[in-house]
């Protein structure tokens, strides 16, 4: 299951990649819910997945979201 999941967010995500953490959270639930794998995703499930995370700041518009860059390790 693992894989599968790795697999799924490296078609998604690449390094260099800033993404929010209300978006990130959203696509791994995403994954896990079409995977039939029965678990609350979190932001930080990403590192179980072979990417590490540096927070950043996402300017979208005029605001400032919490964020992450993300590198495949």
């Amino acid at each position: 299951m693992e894989n599968k999941i790795r697999n799924e967010l490296q078609k998604l995500y690449h390094t260099g990649d800033r993404v929010t953490n209300k978006e990130l959270k959203k696509q791994i639930q995403l994954i896990y819910d079409r995977l039939g794998y029965k678990v609350k995703a979190k932001g930080t499930d990403i590192k179980l997945y072979g990417y590490s995370t540096h927070k950043v700041k996402i300017r979208i518009g005029d605001k400032r979201f919490d964020g992450v860059e993300l590198t495949i390790i």
